[in-house]
């Protein structure tokens, strides 16, 4: 899947492909302001939204207004527990394809950017290329104890614009909920990193 931010009527595209042939997992979203959402699906079946500390219906209203995202999936077969609070009908119908004719007049306009930016010199490789896989896995294996599943996907993001591994994991610490954490976080991430020398 795409690690390139794309207007948000693909994203949902590539979400209503999952629901089609009937996946399980977490899709994770990531918008361009870095706010994150996650969509819980079973056997095809959105079960839950979360998207900026809102959950299922208020997720979906946010998640509406957002112009660029990137996704990834990643499949779990998990089990289909009841939600507390199911999606109403307005919202499901959106999210699995009611998006099509709000979004589409947007996704025009987000085009003709992209085709404006093209003509722009193309940018220099990205930095993942300069930086170790041994480095990226061990980030992103002490990362993931602190920040979940959405780790990977931060993760290539930080990784994208930042060649140095002390710098990842000091933008990765911006995400946690406390200076003590950060901290942790950190001096884990240092103490990983060393073992690899």
């Amino acid at each position: 899947m795409s690690h390139e931010f794309r207007p948000l009527i693909e994203v949902l595209r590539e979400l209503n492909a999952l629901v089609q042939i009937e996946a399980s997992g977490f899709v994770f979203l990531v918008t361009e302001e870095l706010h994150s959402g996650i969509i819980r699906l079973h056997n095809g079946q959105v079960k839950e939204v979360t998207f900026r500390m809102l959950r299922n219906d208020e997720a979906v209203q946010g998640l509406s207004m957002v112009s660029t995202a990137k996704l990834r999936f990643q499949p779990n077969d998990i089990p289909s527990y009841g939600n507390k609070m199911a999606l109403n009908p307005a919202s499901m119908k959106w999210l699995l394809g009611g998006f099509e004719q709000e979004l589409a007049g947007r996704s025009e306009t987000t085009a003709a950017i992209a085709a404006a930016s093209a003509r722009a010199p193309a940018p220099p490789p990205p930095a993942t290329a300069r930086v170790d896989k041994r480095v990226r896995d061990t980030i992103e294996q002490v990362a993931v104890n602190y920040l979940g599943p959405i780790a990977g996907m931060l993760c290539q993001e930080a990784f994208e614009t930042r060649h140095d591994p002390r710098q990842v994991v000091a933008h990765l610490a911006t995400y946690l909920n406390s200076p003590q954490e950060s901290r942790r976080f950190v001096d884990d991430a240092h103490k990983a990193l060393d073992m690899l020398r």
